[in-house]
C-alpha cells in the first residue's frame, strides 16, 4: 500500500509530471510503490504489523514515502549534483530507514511485536536468578 500519491510528490518537488514526460506519472507511481514496499518491509522486519493503521503513523510513513519517491525520481530524471532540497529528501529518507531498522524511532500509535521470545522455547538454556551464586563442586 502506498502512503502518498503522485500529487504529493509533485507538490514536494514543485514540478508536474505528465503521461508522456520524463519521468512520466507512471514512473513516479512506480517509485512511490517501491518506496512504500521498502518502508513496509523495514517496518515489518522491526516488528510492526503492516500496513500501519494509526493516523499519526500513516502520516509519518506518508512523509517518508514522499521523500523516498522524490529522491528516486530526482535521480532518475536529472544527472549531476543534487541540489540541497533533493539532498535533504534523500538524507531524511535514508536516516528514517536506518533509525526504524535500528529501533531508534518508533511509529506513533503502533506497538512493535518481537518474534524473538519464542526462541527461548526452542533453544535449551539455563535460567539463573538475579543473584547468581557460585556452586561449589
Amino acid at each position: 500500500m502506498s502512503y502518498c500519491t503522485v500529487t504529493d510528490v509533485e507538490r514536494l518537488m514543485q514540478m508536474e509530471f505528465s503521461i508522456e514526460g520524463r519521468p512520466s506519472k507512471s514512473d513516479v507511481e512506480s517509485n512511490i510503490a517501491r518506496i512504500a514496499a521498502r518502508l513496509d518491509g523495514v517496518a515489518q522486519a522491526s516488528g510492526y504489523t503492516v500496513p500501519v493503521t494509526d493516523s499519526q503513523a500513516v502520516e509519518l510513513m506518508k512523509t517518508y514515502n514522499e521523500f523516498g519517491a522524490a529522491c528516486m525520481t530526482w535521480h532518475a530524471a536529472f544527472v549531476g549534483d543534487l541540489p540541497p532540497r533533493a539532498e535533504y529528501w534523500c538524507t531524511e529518507y535514508r536516516e528514517f530507514i536506518k533509525d526504524l531498522r535500528a529501533g531508534a524511532v518508533q511509529l506513533p500509535g503502533e506497538d512493535p511485536e518481537s518474534d524473538l521470545d519464542p526462541v527461548f522455547d526452542i533453544v535449551p538454556h539455563v535460567r539463573q536468578d538475579d543473584f547468581f551464586t557460585r556452586q561449589d563442586e
